[in-house]
């Protein structure tokens, strides 16, 4: 994985994030970071304020992604590097669909879609101190849907491997990343 950018998609309280740090804590050259956290720094807005502005401005603000991954990176580029992403954003009126350019803009080298059955993730985000979009379980069954159908586009528009797992307890990214054994 030496040098590789991997972004691991999934809707909010999939498990992407406690996935990603378990497999950055017990790999110390891999690298870790969300994209949210990458677009706070670079507009010195909250994570709640990016998720819940308009679609244009959601849109626009994947434009300074790149940029942003860049000098998280600087220093570092030969380290692999984990990208929490998402291909869709709930901003409590619509999913929001990331588009392809942001996404390739992240140069990356792989694609990973974690999913879980929507009870799972209501139940995970209800759980959760940040702040979650509350929604009932036909509608996290909905935006799994679009995460899936954004992540699967991605990888056709850009010729990358997809992997998509589901998170089960027990539950790492070793397999994929890794490969077997």
């Amino acid at each position: 994985m030496m040098g590789q950018r991997v972004l691991v998609f999934g809707i909010s309280g999939v498990g992407k994030t406690q996935t990603c740090t378990d497999y950055a804590d017990r790999h110390p050259d891999t690298l870790f970071v969300s994209a949210s956290s990458l677009l706070t720094a670079a507009t010195a807005q909250s994570g709640e304020s990016l998720r819940t502005a308009s679609p244009d401005e959601i849109r626009n603000n994947q434009a300074k992604l790149a940029s942003a991954l860049a000098d998280f990176c600087a220093g570092r580029e030969a380290l692999p590097v984990l990208i929490d992403a998402h291909g869709v954003i709930d901003n409590d009126s619509e999913f929001v669909r990331i588009p392809v350019s942001a996404i390739e803009s992240l140069s990356p080298h792989r694609l990973i879609l974690l999913e879980a059955a929507p009870a799972v993730v209501a139940e995970r985000r209800a759980a959760d101190a940040r702040p979650r979009p509350q929604r009932p379980i036909d509608a996290i069954a909905r935006e799994i849907a679009a995460e899936r159908d954004a992540v699967k586009s991605y990888a056709r528009a850009l010729d990358l491997d997809l992997a998509i797992a589901e998170v089960v307890p027990g539950f790492r990214l070793d397999t994929l990343l890794d490969g077997p054994g």
